[in-house]
């Protein structure tokens, strides 16, 4: 019997040392970011900038959008739902997070609905990230004619490739309207972002040229969950003038612990020239985007940073986030806690023209890990109602102090760098 709890501890400790090589060994370059070395100025250089941003991003800066901006699931929701009603053709969703409630039964039944009228609909599901959505939820989509699939199941000999997951957003219909950002289809993410019970979120609809670079990316995570190349003039439509806003949109597929989305934030953070104004869920900046950012503010620019406040629905990446924050804010970086509701949106306001919206958080799960999507938008006009977003949060916020981090146990901090640890990690 003592033989046997031996072997069973051994096996156990052996399992545990493999885990963490492995996960160790797939991070190791996620906490490494190249110096940009030379990057057009955004505030004076903005059409030069995105048109280089594209080296990076995965898709070139098209003209001739249209761009919608949207705060919070009582503005997101309803033009969601009511594409997916005008759909014609095809209807592609990608998710993270859909579970139990009031939200998903309604998408559930416009999904369907769709599928009725005879639009293909196609839905991919994360399976960690959806994996409370009730089964008889998927059923009925299934049954109406919605091909769902399950982005990489679990599979205990693969856990490499189960711990890459799809964090991206997107609905795109018939080719011509497409939207990305952050929010999950969860009754937290409705209403107005105004109290604990509904989450912070921002999201964009695009309509124009750069759909067709949503819907690639819509192909790409089709293609790995199904092995399936969805193409041809039915998806990929003539591109139409709706606009005058140039989008590029950031298609990242970490492969080598590297990406487009770590390197797409990092030229942006090194274009700024007079602000960057940063929302994100998930702040768990690795050394060299600390340095990057502490380095923007010793250049002049104005560098604040939104971040979820007591209503966190990952208390653990809390701790991990405030970690980082002495470092900041030795170099001058404000930070602000929200203290309204969990913040959910992932957005950055660079000198009042360029704004980023997506699904990407600024930590190495992120960069390193993930499939993530975001639009990076150069107009005026969004980013001053992006600017305006943000203003309200700040107001909703707290300042950060260095006498707040001076309050900090050394016992908590040393459970802060271990949580920062685990963050880097999984």
């Amino acid at each position: 019997m003592t033989f046997l709890i031996w072997a069973i501890v051994t096996l156990l400790v052996l399992g545990a040392l493999v885990f963490v090589y492995v996960t160790a060994s797939v991070n190791a370059e996620a906490g490494r970011q190249d110096d940009v070395v030379s990057v057009p100025a955004i505030a004076t250089e903005g059409v030069e900038f995105m048109r280089t941003l594209a080296s990076v991003a995965g898709h070139p800066a098209q003209e001739s959008n249209s761009v919608e901006l949207y705060q919070n699931g009582a503005e997101i929701f309803p033009p969601m739902l009511d594409a997916i009603a005008k759909a014609r053709s095809s209807v592609h969703f990608s998710t993270y997070i859909f579970e139990p409630g009031r939200v998903p039964e309604a998408f559930a039944s416009a999904f369907a609905d769709a599928a009725k009228r005879g639009a293909e609909v196609r839905i991919i599901l994360d399976r960690h990230g959806s994996k409370k959505i009730p089964a008889p939820l998927v059923q009925r989509m299934k049954d109406a004619g919605c091909d769902v699939r399950w982005f990489r199941r679990a599979q205990w000999y693969d856990w490499e490739k189960y711990n890459r997951r799809t964090h991206r957003r997107l609905l795109v219909i018939d080719g011509e309207v497409g939207f990305t950002g952050g929010v999950g289809i969860a009754d937290q993410w409705d209403g107005n972002g105004d109290g604990p019970s509904h989450w912070r979120d921002c999201h964009v609809r695009v309509r124009g040229p750069a759909v067709g670079s949503l819907q690639s990316t819509f192909v790409d995570n089709w293609n790995e969950a199904t092995g399936e190349l969805v193409l041809g003039a039915r998806y990929f439509p003539e591109p139409e003038r709706r606009g005058d806003t140039r989008v590029s949109i950031i298609q990242s597929t970490p492969a080598n612990a590297s990406s487009a989305a770590q390197r797409s934030v990092a030229a942006i953070i090194a274009g700024a020239k007079r602000s960057l104004y940063i929302t994100n869920a998930y702040f768990v900046p690795t050394p060299p985007f600390v340095k990057a950012r502490c380095y923007a503010r010793s250049r002049g620019v104005e560098v604040k940073v939104v971040v979820p406040g007591p209503y966190h629905n990952k208390p653990t990446v809390r701790r991990a986030s405030r970690h980082t924050w002495s470092g900041l804010m030795a170099g001058d970086v404000e930070i602000y806690e929200h203290q309204l509701t969990m913040v959910h949106a992932k957005v950055i306001v660079a000198d009042g023209c360029v704004t980023c919206v997506g699904s990407i958080n600024f930590d190495p799960r992120s960069f390193a890990l993930n499939a993530e999507c975001a639009a990076v938008m150069l107009d005026e006009g969004i980013a001053q109602a992006a600017t305006r977003a943000f203003s309200a949060d700040l107001a909703n916020s707290r300042r950060v102090t260095p006498s707040d981090i001076d309050a900090v146990s050394i016992f908590s901090r040393a459970i802060d760098a271990g949580a920062y640890w685990v963050r880097s990690q999984l």
